[in-house]
């Protein structure tokens, strides 16, 4: 809190984001240091904190939950196996991580992407062993699940990685740019055609 001339509280400006973002950055590299050092628990709260968007970029681009499992474990090796790799001045740790597990997911499949896992499969798996039916609406919003995932991963590369990335990952149009190797420009113009694109394919879908 801070006072005006006139006697008047006033609300101290927040911190701009930028400022925030290197402040994270620094504590993050202290963690990462102290991981190196042989600090599990620093190397556990670095994992606990970035895991789950890992595995959940990994799926998203293999469809395979198996190969996502595979991946976060090697991302996570990687990290802590070779000290020098992250560069903070470069972007996030999270930008980092998913940067590597792009790569690894890309290596794992072939150009043509696999589809996602059978849902239906998975439903008379349950009813094999006598387990409840799913309630409708769960059931509903799962195979529309299915039907937006399978059309994200037909989209052409360059476009599915900034789809996901930005409007899955909730990742930033900078961090974005620093994964895919690309201009901050070429991220706006590559998602909004990927939404494009993306409307088709639902549209097609649902004829």
């Amino acid at each position: 809190m801070a006072f005006d001339p006139s006697g008047c509280a006033v609300s101290a400006p927040a911190p701009p984001a930028s400022v925030l973002d290197a402040v994270e950055h620094e504590d993050e590299v202290r963690e990462l240091r102290s991981a190196w050092s042989g600090d599990e628990r620093a190397f556990t709260a670095l994992y606990r904190r970035h895991r789950a968007a890992v595995y959940r970029f990994a799926w998203l681009l293999t469809g395979s939950a198996a190969q996502a499992a595979d991946i976060t474990q090697d991302v996570f090796v990687e990290l802590l196996s070779a000290p020098k790799g992250y560069d903070a001045a470069r972007g996030s740790l999270a930008a980092y991580l998913c940067g590597i597990a792009r790569f690894r997911a890309y290596r794992a499949i072939d150009s043509r992407m696999q589809s996602v896992d059978d849902f239906d499969a998975l439903v008379e798996a349950h009813a094999a062993h006598d387990a409840p039916a799913m309630p409708y609406e769960r059931l509903e919003r799962a195979r529309a699940l299915q039907t937006l995932y399978g059309a994200i991963r037909k989209l052409p590369p360059i476009f599915r990685d900034v789809l996901i990335l930005v409007e899955l990952q909730e990742m930033s149009y900078s961090d974005t740019a620093a994964i895919a190797g690309i201009e901050l420009g070429t991220v706006r113009s590559r998602l909004s055609r990927a939404k494009l694109k993306l409307a088709q394919l639902l549209n097609e879908k649902s004829e």
